[in-house]
C-alpha cells in the first residue's frame, strides 16, 4: 500500500504586507515554509509505512517552494514532485485540486493525507475536493490513523463537535489530518542544505497533459473581487489601581457604550419578493452527520434574510422526518421553503449528504447560491458539490452582499485573519461555507404554514467505511461557544483545571459559553472542542470575556467579529491588552468574582 501526501509551501505571515493602491497581499521576499497541518500529514504517511512501501509528496505551488520541499526528503519522503508552472498561477481552490489530481497519476496513491487546512488561505477544501475527483471517501480532521496487521484496512478517528468518532475504512481512501495527530518531524537548515534541488522532481502543465483552461485563473469558478486590511479597530481602555470593586466599576462604564443597541434583529417579511424566483434563492443544509439539525444553520437562514433583500433561503433536511417543533424552528428562522431528503442509516456521510443535496441542486439549478456550515462535515460536503460538478465555492465566508453586475460576493478571511477577500462565483448556484457563531439567529416571523415541505428521494448509501465507536468530551447539554452571544475564554493564567471549574458560577450568571486557548487545550483543561482561533473557532458574541489569555496573535484571530472585548490580566504588559475594548489589570481571582455581578445588568441577565 502506498502513500501520498499532499502538501503546500505557505509564507510566514509576518513577511507578508498588504498593498492597499493594488489591493492585493505582496508575497515577494515572504519566506516559505511547509505548511504545519501537512508536515503533520506527512509524519503520519510516514509512520504507517512499512518496508517496501512508498511515500510520495505532491505540491503545487512557484518554483520557490522546491526549498521547503527538501524537507520531505530529509524526512524521508521516498519520492517529491513540485507542479509549477506559471499558467498556474491564480488557482482557486478546485484549479488547485485539478493539478495535484493530476500529479497523484504518477505515483502511488492507495492512501492520501493532507492537512486539514493550510495557514494562508484556512480554506480546508482541497483534500475533500481532490478526495471528490478521484472517487475515494474523505476522512477530516483526523486525531488517529491504525492499519490493520495485514491487507488494507485502516481504523480511523476523527474529532467531532461533542468528541471523536472511530471508523473502519480500506483504501483508496483520502484523510485530512489535525494539529492533535502528531507532532511534525524537524528539519534543520543544514539537514535541508545536504539536499539537492534536483532531488525535487517539478513538472510542468505540458508534463500533466492537462489543458489550460482547466487550471489558473481561467480554469477556476472563484474569482477574488477585493482583499482589504482588516486589523482590529478597537481602542483599547486599560484599567489599573484601585480596589477591585472601583476597577470593575470604571471597567463597566467603558464598556456600555460597546453594549449598547438591540441584541437582535427582525427580518421582515416583506423583504422579499413576490412569487419567489428561483434564482433569487438561496439553499441551506440544516442538519448535521447524524441528521440533527444544527442550530448554526438556523442562523444562516435568517442573515439571508437580513444581508441579501429580496433573496429567499430554503433549507435541506437529510436524515429522519424532522419533529414539528424542528419545523416550527426552521421557519421561524426565516427560511421559505424546504426540501426532506430521507437517509438511513445515519451518521450519513459527507458524500452521501452532497448526492443528496445534489438532488435539490437538479431541481433548482438557477439557485443563487447553496451554504454549509464551515466544520468538516460541512466542508467536505460542499467540497464534494464543488469539485463533481465544478462549481465555485468559497469557504469560512464571514459575510455575504449583492454587487450589481457581479452577484452574490462572499467575505472570507485569509492570512491569519489580517485580511478580508471578497469571492465571487462564476457558477450559479454559488456554494458557500460559513463559520459557526459568525452570524447570530434572529426571528423572522415567518410560521410553519407558510410554505410546504418537498419530500425527494432517499439518499445513497456507501459501502466504503463503518462507523465503529464514539465518544463525548463535551458534557451533554454544555452550550459551545457559537450557541452562546457571551463567551468567557480562559488562558494559562486561570491556573489549572480548577480554577476553570471555579468559573461555573460565572457562566450560569451570565448565560454565557466557555472558551479556550490551545494552550489551555493541551494543558487538557478544557474540551479541543471549545478552543479558540487560527486552529480553533472563529466567533462573533455580544462580548467576549478574556481571563488570563496572554494575547496569542493566533487566539486573538478568533475573537476580531466579538462586537466588545474585555481582558483580565494580572501583567499591565500583556499583549492581549493591545487587542481589546477594555482591558482591567488584576488576578482572575480578585476580579471576578466582582465582575459577575457588575456586568450581568449590562447583558439583561
Amino acid at each position: 500500500m502506498d502513500f501520498a501526501v499532499l502538501v503546500k509551501a505557505v509564507p510566514s505571515l509576518d513577511d507578508l504586507e498588504y498593498d492597499p493602491v493594488r489591493r492585493t497581499v505582496v508575497r515577494s521576499g515572504a519566506e516559505l515554509f511547509l505548511n504545519p497541518f501537512d508536515q503533520r500529514a506527512l509524519q503520519v504517511a510516514l509512520q504507517l509505512r512499512r518496508p517496501g512501501e512508498r511515500v510520495s509528496v505532491v505540491s503545487l505551488g512557484p518554483s520557490p517552494a522546491g526549498g521547503p520541499l527538501r524537507d520531505a526528503v530529509v524526512l524521508g519522503a521516498d519520492r517529491v514532485l513540485l507542479i509549477s508552472d506559471p499558467r498556474f498561477a491564480g488557482s482557486d481552490t478546485l484549479a488547485t485540486s485539478r493539478a495535484l489530481l493530476a500529479g497523484l497519476r504518477g505515483v502511488g496513491h492507495d492512501v492520501v493525507l493532507a492537512g486539514a487546512w493550510t495557514t494562508d488561505s484556512e480554506t480546508g477544501q482541497v483534500g475533500p475536493e481532490v478526495a471528490a475527483l478521484l472517487g475515494v471517501p474523505v476522512f477530516s480532521g483526523a486525531r488517529a490513523v491504525e492499519r490493520d496487521p495485514t491487507g488494507t484496512g485502516l481504523t480511523v478517528t476523527v474529532d467531532t463537535p461533542s468528541g471523536w468518532a472511530t471508523f473502519r475504512t480500506a483504501a483508496p481512501t483520502l484523510l485530512t489530518v489535525g494539529e492533535k495527530i502528531t507532532k511534525p518531524g524537524k528539519v534543520s537548515p543544514e539537514d535541508r542544505a545536504r539536499i539537492s534541488e534536483t532531488a525535487v522532481e517539478v513538472l510542468t502543465l505540458d508534463d500533466l497533459g492537462l489543458p489550460a483552461d482547466s487550471v489558473g485563473l481561467a480554469g477556476s469558478p472563484t474569482v477574488v473581487r477585493f482583499i482589504t486590511e482588516d486589523s482590529p479597530r478597537r481602542r483599547p481602555v486599560l484599567i489599573e489601581g484601585g480596589s477591585p470593586a472601583e476597577r470593575v466599576a470604571r471597567a463597566v462604564g467603558a464598556l456600555r457604550p460597546h453594549l449598547s443597541g438591540p441584541r437582535s434583529e427582525s427580518v421582515r417579511e416583506a423583504a422579499l419578493f413576490r412569487p419567489l424566483a428561483e434564482d433569487r434563492e438561496v439553499i441551506v443544509l440544516v442538519t448535521d452527520a447524524a441528521g440533527s439539525i444544527d442550530p448554526s444553520a438556523l442562523s444562516v437562514l435568517a442573515e439571508v434574510r437580513r444581508s441579501l433583500p429580496g433573496y429567499w433561503p430554503s433549507a435541506v433536511w437529510v436524515g429522519g422526518p424532522p419533529a414539528p417543533k424542528e419545523r416550527v424552528r426552521i421557519a421561524e428562522a426565516g427560511a421559505c421553503g424546504a426540501y426532506h431528503i430521507p437517509a438511513d442509516p445515519l451518521p450519513c456521510d459527507s458524500r452521501a449528504t452532497a448526492l443528496a443535496f445534489g438532488t435539490v441542486l437538479a431541481r433548482r439549478p438557477g439557485a443563487a447560491a447553496a451554504v454549509f456550515l464551515s466544520d468538516p462535515f460541512g466542508r467536505a460536503t460542499a467540497a464534494h458539490l464543488a469539485a463533481t460538478r465544478s462549481l465555485g465555492l468559497t469557504g469560512d465566508a464571514v459575510a455575504v452582499r449583492e454587487e450589481p453586475g457581479v452577484g452574490l460576493v462572499w467575505s472570507k478571511p485569509s492570512f491569519g485573519g489580517r485580511t478580508i477577500a471578497g469571492i465571487s462565483s462564476r457558477t450559479r448556484p454559488s456554494l458557500a461555507t460559513v463559520r459557526p457563531g459568525v452570524w447570530a439567529e434572529r426571528a423572522a416571523g415567518a410560521s410553519v404554514e407558510s410554505f410546504d415541505w418537498t419530500v425527494l428521494p432517499p439518499a445513497p448509501t456507501h459501502e466504503r467505511f463503518a462507523p465503529v465507536d464514539s465518544g463525548r468530551e463535551v458534557v451533554e447539554g454544555t452550550p459551545t461557544p457559537d450557541a452562546r452571544d457571551v463567551v468567557v475564554a480562559v488562558g494559562m493564567g486561570v491556573g489549572g483545571a480548577d480554577g476553570v471549574a471555579a468559573l461555573a458560577p460565572l457562566l450560569h450568571r451570565w448565560d454565557a459559553a466557555l472558551g479556550a486557548t490551545r494552550r489551555v487545550v493541551d494543558a487538557g483543561w478544557v474540551p479541543r472542542q471549545f478552543q479558540v482561533g487560527l486552529t480553533g473557532r472563529a466567533l462573533a458574541p455580544r462580548l467576549a470575556v478574556l481571563l488570563g489569555v496572554g494575547g496569542s496573535a493566533n487566539h486573538l484571530v478568533g475573537w476580531k467579529r466579538a462586537r466588545a472585548v474585555l481582558a483580565v490580566n494580572r501583567d499591565p504588559s500583556a499583549a492581549v491588552f493591545r487587542e481589546v475594548d477594555v482591558g482591567i489589570v488584576g488576578s482572575v481571582e480578585e476580579i471576578v468574582p466582582v465582575l459577575a455581578e457588575a456586568v450581568a445588568p449590562l447583558l439583561g441577565r
